[in-house]
C-alpha cells in the first residue's frame, strides 16, 4: 500500500515497460500543494485529539480512547508517509544506503500498513461496542480498563499482520549497472505468487470483510434507535435526549467509516492492477495512481474534521485548547457574572436585615469596565440589573406605617429581577 509497488515490478528488481509515464513538473507542483493542504490539518487535528482527551478527565470515555487510537494511527501516516510521498514525487524510489537507510525504509512502509490495520481494527471494535451498548441496553462491551487492554491488543494484532513488511522491504542497487540505491519490497525470498495472495488477504481482512460487518451492525443499530424514537415520542424528555445523543454518535461513526471506505478504495483498486493486471497498470495515468495514494493519506486529515463537525464535546474542547471563544462560551461567562452579582446583592441585603436595618437602600450597580466586558450581552445584562430609584420619602413614610414590609417587598422584587437575568 505504498508508492514503492508502482515502480518496480513486484519487487524483483526489474523496471517496468516504457509505457509507464514519467513525473512532470505540473504533477510535482499539484501534488506537493495538495499534501501541503492536508499535512497541517492532519498534524494539528490529531494532536489536538490526543491533547484534549488526556488533558481533560471528563473526556476519557471508552469511545474517546478508541478515537485516540485512530488519531495515533493517523499521526503515523502524517509524520512518516506524507513527507515520504512528497519526496517520492521528485526522486521516486531512490534511497540511500547504509544501516540508517535500511531502518528508515522498513519503518516508513511498515508504519503505513500497520496504521491502516490499526484504524480498521479500531473501527471494528468501536462498531461492536456501540452495537452491544445500544441494541443490548443493559450490557456493556468495554469499560475504561478493558478498553486500554483492547488498544494494546489492536496494535499487537496490527504489528503481527503487517510485520511481514519489515522482512520484505529492503535497500539495494536494484537496477543492474546503476549505482543508485532503491527502497522497495523484495518478494523473491517468498514463495511464488506469495505477494498476490498476501494482497488478496489484506483486501479481504482489512477492507471487504470489516466494511460488510460494520454495515450489518450499523444497520441493526439504526433500526434500533429509530424504533425507540417512534416508541419514545410519549416518553420523558430525558429519554429523548439520551436517544438523540446516541443518534449523533452513530451518525459520526458511520460518517467516519464511510470516509475510510471511500478514501482507501481507489488504492485497493490500484493494487489489484499492480498484481493482476500488470500491463494495464503500466500504462495508467500517473496522476490517477498518485491521486489514489493522496486520497488514502487525506483520510488522516478528514477524521479530526469529522470529530469537530459531529461531536459538540470535541468541538468545544478543540476551541478551548486553541483559546478561541464561541458565542456559547461568552454567553456562559455573562450568565455566571450575572449570577455572582445577584448572589452578592442578596448577601448584602441579608446582612442588613440581621443588623436591624429595615430601610435598606438599593445601591445602584456601577457599570462594568471595558476590561471586564465580555460582549454586548453583558451590557444588556447590566441594564437589566439596574432598576430606577423610587421616591425615597414616600417609601420611608410607607415603611414607617407598615413596619418596613413595603420596603422589604420592593427589595425582594429587585433581587428577583436580578436573578432572572
Amino acid at each position: 500500500m505504498t508508492n514503492s509497488s508502482s515502480s518496480l515490478n513486484e519487487g524483483n528488481g526489474t523496471t517496468m515497460a516504457m509505457c509507464m509515464p514519467s513525473r512532470t513538473v505540473s504533477l510535482q507542483v499539484i501534488l506537493t500543494v495538495m499534501y501541503a493542504l492536508i499535512f497541517p490539518i492532519a498534524l494539528l487535528g490529531n494532536s489536538l485529539v490526543l491533547y484534549v482527551v488526556f488533558k481533560r478527565q471528563s473526556m476519557r470515555s471508552v469511545l474517546n480512547l478508541l478515537i485516540v487510537n485512530m488519531a495515533i494511527a493517523d499521526l503515523l501516516v502524517t509524520v512518516f508517509i506524507m513527507p515520504y510521498s512528497v519526496a517520492y514525487l521528485f526522486v521516486g524510489l531512490e534511497w540511500f544506503g547504509g544501516i540508517v537507510g535500511l531502518i528508515l525504509c522498513k519503518t516508513i512502509h511498515f508504519s503505513l500498513t500497520a496504521s491502516i490495520a490499526a484504524s480498521v481494527i479500531t473501527l471494528i471494535v468501536i462498531t461492536v461496542d456501540r452495537f452491544v451498548s445500544i441494541v443490548f441496553v443493559w450490557k456493556t462491551c468495554l469499560n475504561l480498563r478493558t478498553s486500554k487492554v483492547s488498544l494494546a491488543a489492536i496494535w499487537l494484532i496490527s504489528i503481527a499482520i503487517m510485520g511481514l513488511h519489515l522482512e520484505v522491504y529492503t535497500v539495494d542497487q536494484a537496477i543492474p549497472g546503476d549505482d543508485r540505491y532503491f527502497c522497495y519490497p523484495d518478494w523473491r525470498r517468498m514463495p511464488v505468487d506469495f505477494n498476490k495472495f498476501f494482497a488478496i488477504g489484506m483486501f479481504v481482512m482489512l477492507y471487504a470483510f470489516p466494511l460488510v460487518l460494520m454495515a450489518i451492525l450499523y444497520s441493526m443499530i439504526v433500526h434500533k434507535l429509530w424504533k425507540d424514537s417512534f416508541a419514545g415520542n410519549a416518553a420523558s424528555g430525558g429519554d429523548r435526549n439520551i436517544n438523540n445523543s446516541k443518534k449523533r454518535v452513530v451518525k459520526m461513526l458511520v460518517t467516519v467509516t464511510l470516509a475510510f471506505a471511500v478514501c482507501w478504495f481507489p488504492l485497493h483498486a490500484i493494487h489489484y492492477y499492480i498484481y493482476f493486471e500488470t500491463e494495464t497498470f503500466q500504462c495508467m495515468s500517473l496522476y490517477l495512481i498518485l491521486l489514489s495514494f493522496w486520497l488514502g493519506h487525506a483520510n488522516s486529515a478528514i477524521n479530526p474534521v469529522l470529530y469537530v463537525i459531529f461531536n459538540k464535546t470535541f468541538r468545544r474542547a478543540f476551541l478551548h485548547a486553541l483559546h478561541i471563544q464561541t458565542f456559547e462560551s461568552v454567553n456562559s461567562v455573562v450568565r455566571r457574572a450575572s449570577t455572582q452579582r445577584a448572589s452578592t446583592a442578596q448577601a448584602q441585603v441579608k446582612t442588613s436585615f440581621k443588623n436591624g436595618n429595615n430601610n435598606v437602600e438599593i445601591v445602584r450597580h456601577s457599570p462594568p469596565t471595558t476590561r471586564d466586558v465580555q460582549s454586548q450581552k453583558e451590557l444588556y445584562a447590566y441594564g437589566k440589573l439596574v432598576q430606577p430609584k423610587e421616591n425615597s420619602r414616600s417609601k420611608s413614610s410607607n415603611s414607617s406605617s407598615d413596619g418596613g414590609k413595603t420596603n422589604r417587598h420592593s427589595i425582594m422584587v429587585v433581587m428577583d429581577k436580578m436573578t432572572t437575568v
